[in-house]
C-alpha cells in the first residue's frame, strides 16, 4: 500500500517502536531484564572476592560479612543459597531466578536507591525511568519547600540518574542493529502527489542508528526523494553525552520546580539538555523557520507521543506549516482488529496533549480509516 501525502517536505518523527519493530530488545523491560544480570554478576563478584563495591549497599556488605560468611569461600553453586538467606526465600530458583521473581527485593541489594525503586514498582508504569524521575522530582519539591536540606537527596537523584543513564548507553551498545525488508518497502512507496520530488527531514528520538541504514545511501530505490536530513536529537550511542531526562517544560509542576530557584532541580530536563548542541536549533533552521518551506506533513513511526517529548513534539504539530499528522496502525496488532483501534486511540489521546486545541485534532490527525499500517 502507497503513503500518499500531499507535501514535499515529510517529517519522520522515530520513537523507540520503530527499533521495536526491527525485534530489537530495546524496551525498558529488555533493559530492566539486562540490568538483574549485571546486578547477579555484581553480587557473584562481592561474595566470592569479599571486595567492596559501590554498586551494592552497605547493609549487603554487613550480611556478607558477618561471622559465619566472613572467611567462607563460596563455590559458584554456593552463592544462590546465601542470597536466598538474605531475601528469606528459600525456593529453588536460580540467583537470576530470585532478583527476576523478587524483584521488589533488589532496592534491598543495590546502592543506587532510584533504581530500587523502579524495581520495586513504586511509580505509575514500570520501569518508566523518565516520567518516574520527573514524580521523584515533584516529591523532592514538596519536601524542599519546607527544608532546604533535603537539596542533598536531589543531588543523589541526578547522580543516580546519571548512572542510569550510563547503563542504558552500555547496554544499548551490546544490541546489533537489524534491516527489516517490510520497512524498506514501506519507505519506498512513500509517494507524493503528481509524483513530485520531496524532502525528508528525520527528527529520531532513538539513541540507535536504526534509522539511518534505510538512508544512509541515496540508491535505497525511494522513487523522486530529493534529500534526507537526519536529526539525532538525543544524540547517539557514539557521543558521550546522550539527552535523558523530563522533556514537558510546559507541566504546571515544572514551573513550581524552577521557581525554587534551586538549579539541583533543572539539571535533568531536556529543554536545558537540547542547548548543548545544535541539534535542536537545526530543527528550527532546517524546517520549521525554513523559508523555503511552506508546509509539511509528519508521519509518526513508532513514538508513544507522550509528555517526555512533549516540548518539542509541540513545537512540530502546533507550527502553522504542519498540514497533516499521520499516525499508524500496529501491523503486529493486525490479527485482533480492537487491539489495532486502542493502539491508535491511545496515539490520538496522546496528541490531543501536544495540539492546542480540538479542532486542530480533528484537522490535523489523519483519520483512523485512512491510516495505514506500519510494518
Amino acid at each position: 500500500m502507497k503513503t500518499v501525502v500531499k507535501s514535499t517536505n515529510i517529517i519522520l518523527l522515530i520513537g523507540n517502536g520503530f527499533d521495536l519493530s526491527h525485534n530489537l530488545k530495546t524496551g525498558y523491560n529488555d533493559f530492566a531484564t539486562w540490568l538483574i544480570e549485571k546486578i547477579e554478576k555484581e553480587i557473584k563478584t562481592f561474595i566470592t572476592t569479599k571486595e567492596a563495591t559501590t554498586f551494592l549497599k552497605d547493609i549487603f556488605f554487613d550480611f556478607i560479612n558477618r561471622e559465619q560468611y566472613r572467611y567462607v569461600i563460596f563455590q559458584p553453586d554456593e552463592i544462590d543459597n546465601v542470597v536466598r538467606r538474605y531475601f528469606n526465600n528459600y525456593t529453588n530458583d536460580s540467583l537470576n531466578e530470585l532478583l527476576t521473581n523478587n524483584s521488589d527485593k533488589i532496592q534491598t541489594i543495590i546502592s543506587n536507591t532510584f533504581l530500587g525503586k523502579l524495581y520495586n514498582n513504586q511509580y505509575t508504569n514500570w520501569f518508566d525511568i523518565e516520567n518516574a524521575y520527573f514524580q521523584e522530582l515533584i516529591r523532592l519539591k514538596i519536601l524542599y519547600k519546607s527544608d532546604s536540606k533535603y537539596i542533598n537527596q536531589v543531588k543523589r537523584l541526578n547522580k543516580e540518574l546519571i548512572e542510569i543513564k550510563n547503563y542504558l548507553k552500555e547496554y544499548l551498545n551490546t544490541i546489533l542493529l537489524k534491516h527489516n525488508p517490510k520497512i524498506n518497502e514501506f519507505f519506498n512507496n512513500i509517494k507524493v502527489y503528481d509524483n513530485l520530488d520531496f524532502n525528508i527531514f528525520i527528527i529520531n528520538f532513538n539513541y540507535t542508528k536504526t534509522i539511518g541504514n534505510y538512508f544512509s545511501e541515496f540508491s535505497n530505490g525511494i522513487t523522486n526523494l530529493k534529500s534526507v536530513n537526519i536529526n539525532y536529537i538525543h544524540g547517539n550511542l557514539t557521543q558521550d553525552n546522550i539527552v535523558f531526562g523530563y522533556g514537558n517544560d510546559k507541566h504546571k509542576e515544572y514551573q513550581e520546580i524552577k521557581d525554587l530557584e534551586a538549579n539541583e532541580f533543572l539539571e535533568n530536563f531536556k529543554t536545558f539538555a537540547y542547548l548543548k548542541n545544535n541539534n535542536y536549533n537545526r530543527i528550527y533552521s532546517d524546517i520549521l523557520d525554513n523559508n523555503s518551506i511552506d508546509d509539511y506533513e509528519v508521519l509518526v513511526l513508532g513514538h508513544s507521543l507522550g509528555t517526555t517529548d512533549k516540548t518539542l513534539l509541540e513545537e512540530v504539530f502546533n507550527n502553522e506549516k504542519c498540514k497533516k499528522i499521520r499516525l499508524f496502525k500496529r501491523s503486529d496488532l493486525n490479527e485482533n482488529e480492537d487491539k489495532v483501534k486502542k493502539s491508535f486511540d491511545n496515539l490520538v489521546f496522546s496528541a490531543s496533549r501536544i495540539l492546542r486545541n480540538e479542532k486542530d485534532l480533528r484537522k490535523k490527525i489523519l483519520n483512523y480509516e485512512d491510516s495505514d499500517f506500519f510494518p
